[in-house]
């Protein structure tokens, strides 16, 4: 703008001699169309474009579905247990070792319990207990049909699947039996007697507990099986009882008794040791045959002796394994119940030596 004016001021229009007036007036138009150019500058500096502001989109906001992780409980532990009505004795500590190894196998709360000698009300007491606790499953010896059969039954109607192990009574409403043929054990025993003793004298029966179901079951066997040879006299059945001094009394009692007698039978593993016992203590292995139930150790050796000729197993380690495993998969995996027969073996002085090692190596003889 400055050097438009210099110009116009040095045009020669503006320097005319004389012209004075026409100089004011050109001046004026000067300022004028200087006026009229800046208004311009300014009018077109000044003229600003709106500023059209895009509209904002926002974007809708999805929000994610909250997922709850589903709360997972944990399951209650499986509580089974096994009644044996004399836990006092060694042979219980067998049934034991397999319900323990089936607890362990299985990651169960599995437990043996019991009276610590024969004493029926205090095993119905005990059964009411576990009922009243709601465990899952109870597995039960049933030495007496008239005291366990109505328990078991209020068992069932608690809705606690109840098994028998061991020993099983008749009428019972029990879903399985795990254990041995008591009857069929008594017969072969008989048998074996026989094989030993020939066929005539005078054979005794001894029991721990005359009056259970299993040792009446076992006396039937054996009283089947001696019929059948008319010059064998079964003489008697000496309930003995289980404690041990009281045990071995009764059954020297019998022999000074009984001078002429010439085979034994005994029914359970109280009797068994305790009679090979009496027999080498008197002088009498080998005058005496005997054949026995069970595989304690010192019936083992009463066999090695010479004294017992023979014993059977019934495998207690597995009366005391197949119920809490047979109860687990009926409870857990909905396997029918099923009875098991733990078998009769003969153990005598053909095999003695391998039952001993296997003894010796912790094996659960008996």
């Amino acid at each position: 703008m400055i050097k438009i004016i210099s110009k116009l001021m040095l045009n020669p229009i503006f320097l005319k001699k004389g012209g004075e007036s026409n100089m004011r007036k050109n001046i004026i138009i000067l300022l004028a169309v200087i006026f009229a150019v800046s208004l311009s500058v300014t009018s077109a500096a000044c003229k600003i474009e709106p500023v059209v502001e895009e509209p904002v989109v926002e974007e809708p906001v999805v929000e994610e579905p909250v997922v709850e992780e589903p709360v997972v409980e944990e399951p209650e532990e499986l509580v089974i247990r096994v009644v044996y009505h004399n836990t006092g004795i060694v042979f219980a500590q067998l049934i034991k070792a397999g319900v323990d190894a089936a607890a362990e196998e299985l990651g169960i709360d599995a437990e043996m319990t019991g009276p610590v000698e024969p004493d029926v009300e205090e095993q119905v007491r005990i059964i009411e207990d576990l009922i009243t606790l709601q465990v899952d499953g109870l597995a039960i010896s049933n030495v007496s049909a008239e005291a366990l059969n109505p328990i078991i039954k209020e068992a069932l109607d608690a809705e606690i699947p109840t098994v028998s192990f061991n020993s099983d009574a008749s009428g019972s409403e029990r879903l399985a039996f795990y254990g041995q043929d008591l009857v069929q054990s008594g017969r072969t025993q008989a048998e074996i007697l026989v094989e030993y003793m020939g066929t005539e004298g005078e054979v005794l029966i001894f029991s721990c507990d005359a009056a259970a179901a299993w040792s009446n079951d076992r006396e039937q066997g054996v009283r089947e099986g001696l019929e059948e040879y008319p010059d064998i006299e079964i003489v008697g059945i000496v309930n003995t009882g289980v404690e041990e001094q009281a045990c071995y009394a009764a059954i020297e009692s019998a022999l000074l008794a009984n001078p002429n007698l010439k085979g034994a039978a005994t029914l359970d593993a109280v009797t068994t040791p305790a009679f090979g016992r009496a027999l080498l203590r008197e002088n009498l292995a080998g005058k005496i045959y005997h054949v026995g139930h069970d595989l304690l150790p010192e019936t083992l050796d009463n066999i090695a002796a010479g004294a017992t000729n023979a014993s059977l197993s019934q495998d207690p380690f597995k009366q005391g394994y197949l119920p809490v495993k047979a109860l687990y998969d009926y409870i857990v995996n909905g396997i029918p119940l099923e009875s098991g027969d733990t078998g009769v073996l003969r153990v005598d002085e053909t095999n003695i030596d391998e039952y001993i090692e296997r003894l010796e190596k912790g094996e659960p003889i008996g």
